[in-house]
C-alpha cells in the first residue's frame, strides 16, 4: 500500500444513515481512509454524525430532481463546492455524480452497477418485468446517455465486480485497463450458529428481502412463489425492507396473488437496526434481475442466514451455487420455490451453507477494500 496523497474528497449521496450498498461503501471507505492517516473531506447530503477525523460539507439535491438519490442535481452541487476545496484527488463514490464536474483536480469514480449500461433501447423489453416499464425505459435512456459522458472523462474508475467493469467498459467504450475491480468490504462480525435460534427460525419460517429497487431485486418473483409455498407452509412470512416508489404496486400484486396477509412491507430501517431482522429470518432471498455485487448477501451471511441470489452479474463472483448459497435464473418462479423449500427442510444442507457463508464474509474485510483503494489513489499522485 503506497500513497503520497494527503487529502481526498469523497462525494457521496449517502453517508452514515444509508439505504443501499453505495452508502455502506462510502461510510466504510471514509472511516478507513482516516484510520490510514489520509485527510478526508466528505461532501454529502448524508448524516454528519460519526465523522470524527474528517471534514463534512453538507449539500442537498434539488427537490425537483427525479433521479434516484438526486444524483443529477447533486453532481452540480458537488462541482460548485469543489471549486472552493484544495485537495489531491476527488473520488465520486457513484461515478455518474461526476457529470457536472469540470475542475482541474484529478477525479475518479466508483461503479456500483451496470444496469444502465445494459439498457435496451426497445421499451417493450421492460414490459414483462416492471410495472412502470414505460417510465423506467425513459429514465434508463436518460441515465445511459448522461452517465456515459461522466464516466468517459474521469481519470480512473473502480468497480464492485468484474462483471460490472466488463459491461461498462464494452457499453461505453472505456478501456478495461482504466477500470480496477475493488470488491466492497464491510466490518462484519459473524454471529455463530445458535441451535435455539435456528429452531425458532424454522418454527416461524420467514423469508427476508432487503433492498430499495424491489422490482429489480426480484420481489415480484418472490411474491409469485408464495401461493404454492403457503399451501405447504401456511405459517410462512415474507418481510420486505427498503423504500421504493413502487411499493404500492407491489402490495397490489401481493393482493392479486392472495398472499397479502403473509407479506410485511416494513419500509426503510436504519443500518444499525437491520441486524434484528436478519437474525430472526429463516432465508435471505434476493433473486435479482441484475446485480452489481450485493453487499446485503454478506450482511445476511454474517448473521447466519442461508442466501438465494440471482444467477447474474457480480452475484456470480460472490455466491457459489450449492456451497455458500443458491443461485436461480431471473424470473424462475418454480426453481426459486424449490430452493426455498430446501433451505427450510434440509437441515444438513442449511448448516453447511451457513458455515460456508461465514467463510465468505471473512474474504471481504473493509480494510482490504480501503488498502486496494489507496493503492489506486497512488496512480494519481
Amino acid at each position: 500500500m503506497v500513497s503520497i496523497l494527503k487529502h481526498i474528497v469523497l462525494c457521496t449521496q449517502q453517508f452514515n444513515n444509508y439505504w443501499s450498498g453505495l452508502g455502506a461503501y462510502s461510510t466504510h471507505l471514509a472511516r478507513g481512509l482516516v484510520k490510514s492517516g489520509i485527510k478526508v473531506t466528505v461532501i454529502s447530503p448524508g448524516d454528519p454524525m460519526n465523522t470524527e477525523g474528517m471534514d463534512f460539507i453538507p449539500v442537498s439535491p434539488s427537490k425537483h430532481d427525479l433521479t434516484h438519490g438526486g444524483w443529477y442535481s447533486l453532481s452540480y452541487a458537488y462541482a460548485e463546492v469543489i471549486k472552493k476545496v484544495d485537495a489531491d484527488l476527488i473520488h465520486f463514490t457513484d461515478a455518474r455524480e461526476s457529470y457536472a464536474y469540470k475542475g482541474n483536480i484529478p477525479a475518479i469514480g466508483t461503479l456500483h452497477d451496470d444496469y444502465f449500461a445494459r439498457h435496451n433501447w426497445n421499451p417493450f423489453y421492460y414490459k414483462d418485468d416492471y410495472v412502470d416499464w414505460i417510465k423506467r425505459w425513459l429514465y434508463y435512456s436518460f441515465v445511459t446517455l448522461t452517465e456515459r459522458k461522466a464516466m468517459q472523462k474521469l481519470a480512473g474508475l473502480t468497480a464492485n465486480s468484474n462483471a460490472t467493469a466488463e459491461t461498462v467498459s464494452k457499453a461505453y467504450n472505456i478501456p478495461r485497463g482504466k477500470i480496477k475491480t475493488i470488491y466492497l468490504g464491510m466490518n462484519l462480525d459473524c454471529v455463530p450458529i445458535d441451535d435455539q435460534l435456528e429452531k425458532e427460525r424454522l418454527q416461524r419460517p420467514t423469508l427476508l428481502l432487503v433492498g430499495g429497487n424491489v422490482q429489480r431485486k426480484g420481489l415480484p418473483v418472490i411474491l409469485k412463489t408464495m401461493p404454492e409455498l403457503l399451501k405447504e407452509i401456511p405459517e410462512l412470512i415474507l418481510q420486505v425492507i427498503g423504500k421504493n416508489q413502487n411499493i404500492d404496486r407491489m402490495k397490489n400484486l401481493a393482493g392479486k396473488l392472495g398472499v397479502m396477509d403473509s407479506v410485511e412491507f416494513i419500509g426503510w430501517i436504519p443500518p444499525e437496526k437491520i441486524k434484528t431482522y436478519y437474525r430472526k429470518a429463516s432465508v435471505f432471498v434476493m433473486p435479482s434481475l441484475m446485480e452489481g455485487f450485493g453487499l446485503v448477501f454478506l450482511e445476511a451471511m454474517a448473521q447466519g442466514l442461508p442466501v438465494i441470489g440471482g444467477n447474474v452479474g457480480g452475484t456470480l463472483e460472490l455466491i457459489k451455487d450449492g456451497k455458500n448459497g443458491f443461485l436461480v435464473n431471473p424470473g424462475d418462479v418454480s426453481t426459486l420455490g424449490v430452493k426455498i423449500r430446501e433451505f427450510l427442510t434440509n437441515l444438513e444442507l442449511r448448516r453447511r451453507v451457513i458455515e460456508n457463508g461465514y467463510s465468505t464474509v471473512q474474504k471481504y474485510p473493509a480494510q482490504k477494500m480501503v488498502d486496494n483503494t489507496i493503492d489506486l489513489y497512488s496512480n494519481f499522485s
